[in-house]
């Protein structure tokens, strides 16, 4: 018997569509899972993945990576070549599994609920693949993490961050609630596919391998690496989706990019502006984070834009920016607030760091130099006690950061809201405009300082915050090089 060319038979498989008779179709597939009020239904015809995939070829292409990364991962871990790292470098690792490992997992439910609801077969087909990919990350995720925990408990946090109430994991769980698992198939489809994994994960991903190949961790570079080949697939699940929408629904387009787009840059400020600018040994930065975002994230999105007949967002002015001061803002926050944290975060002010980012950054020393010359002073001193916070910082009731950390600190000015008579304060003008458009949907949540003045934590100090965000003694933050960079000041 011949055996069909798979573009013979390919379009009949996934197009498996049945009539319904014995439920509604509104029933079968709610408006409020599917998110497809207001476009024919005829117009989903046109969904179709760039990426063709059929079962046989994603379980064989799928084997033969994961024996590849195992392969590397057991003959890192018998080399021993992890606790010969830097220790900066040693920071990404951990600040990458206990934020990344679980959002995985929750990725897993958005592309089910793409497999179960999504407005057309070809959609649902794909998001199989989907499935398994994020089932895949999760696992290498966890067993990369677990060989680890041999040099350091704070990589348990892979497993254990999101079941607590650490306040930089409240900050990656309300986006990616938000995101993936109270959204739509379509709002899931533009703030998930197509904005954060087909523009920020290749940061988190491509960016994070090539620098640690660079500083020497195979294992992790090959890892992430690994999972970016996946990212690239299931990603494209939201062009297709989106040429639909902006053809039927042209503002709602716009609206869902805009929002997840500032949402997606104020995360990756924390989760990769630290680890690329400061954590990342000076020898291995290939790229600054503006750098990389400009050329991978904000130069594609536009592209993006003008592809589908959409607008630059109306704050674009205030991301060029915000990349500019954001993620240092962030930075000296964690490294001050370090005893909040489940990693020890690198300081990265050592002279010659310092010159770097002085070039990649030319306002970087007047607005943050300034600040670290007076820690430098304290800690050469033996004021180490002035390093440390006296009080909690006041937060974004939509990205869950710092109040005046998205910009440059001489622009900070307050952006507050009344709703049902609470006041509301945001950390920049697009989150309070996201909060505006939607105050049903954010109103309700209490940040970590609101849970404070309200007397959720007990008692009202130091060791109760700690207690409440499951930070104990063995992975409390300190800074990772022993504050050995400071003596460089005492040399004159």
């Amino acid at each position: 018997m011949a055996v069909l060319n798979r573009d013979d038979w390919y379009d009949i498989a996934r197009d498996v569509e049945w009539t319904l008779s014995y439920v509604a179709e509104e029933d079968a597939f709610p408006a409020e899972w599917q998110g497809a009020a207001g476009i024919p239904r005829d117009a989903w015809d046109a969904w179709d993945e760039p990426v063709r995939a059929t079962y046989r070829e994603y379980v064989a292409t799928q084997r033969e990576k994961d024996a590849g990364v195992y392969a590397v991962k057991e003959a890192f871990r018998r080399s021993g070549a992890f606790e010969r790292l830097d220790p900066g470098h040693q920071a990404i690792a951990v600040l990458h599994f206990g934020g990344i490992a679980a959002i995985e997992y929750a990725a897993v439910t958005l592309e089910a609920r793409f497999a179960r609801f999504a407005p057309t077969p070809r959609w649902r087909n794909i998001a199989i693949y989907g499935m398994l990919d994020e089932i895949r990350h999760t696992q290498l995720d966890l067993a990369f993490a677990h060989d680890l925990l041999e040099h350091s408990p704070q990589f348990d946090w892979a497993q254990k961050a999101y079941h607590t109430h650490a306040w930089g994991i409240v900050a990656v769980r309300h986006l990616f609630d938000d995101a993936m698992l109270g959204a739509s198939c379509i709002d899931g489809a533009i703030a998930t596919s197509l904005t954060i994994e087909h523009g920020f994960t290749s940061m988190q991903f491509a960016a994070l391998a090539a620098s640690a190949m660079a500083a020497g961790d195979v294992s992790f570079s090959n890892l992430l690496s690994s999972i970016q080949t996946d990212e690239a697939r299931h990603a494209q699940q939201g062009f297709p989706t989106l040429e639909i929408l902006a053809r039927h629904d042209r503002r709602r387009a716009q609206e869902l990019l805009d929002v997840s787009f500032w949402r997606a840059l104020r995360l990756f400020q924390m989760i990769a502006g630290p680890a690329m600018d400061y954590y990342t040994p000076l020898g291995h930065r290939a790229q600054s984070f503006k750098e990389f975002m400009l050329a991978w994230v904000v130069d594609p999105h536009e592209r993006v834009l003008a592809d589908h007949g959409l607008e630059r967002p109306w704050y674009w002015e205030t991301v060029l920016a915000s990349l500019e001061h954001g993620h240092h803002a962030i930075h000296l926050g964690l490294w001050f607030w370090r005893r909040t944290l489940f990693f020890h975060p690198s300081a990265g002010v050592s002279k010659a760091e310092r010159a770097w980012l002085r070039g990649k950054y030319p306002g970087w020393e007047a607005s943050w130099g300034c600040l670290w010359d007076v820690i430098i002073d304290n800690v050469n001193a033996g004021r180490r006690a002035l390093t440390y916070p006296e009080t909690l910082p006041a937060l974004c009731n939509v990205c869950q950061l710092a109040l005046g950390s998205a910009l440059d600190r001489h622009q900070v000015r307050p952006y507050l809201t009344e709703h049902d008579g609470r006041r509301y304060q945001f950390c920049s003008e697009p989150c309070q405009w996201i909060f505006e458009r939607a105050p049903e949907r954010y109103a309700g949540h209490h940040n970590l300082v609101e849970r404070f003045i309200s007397g959720q934590i007990a008692p009202m100090d130091l060791e109760g915050g700690l207690a409440y965000m499951g930070v104990t003694p063995d992975v409390m933050g300190d800074d990772c090089h022993g504050y050995r960079w400071a003596a460089d000041y005492r040399e004159g």
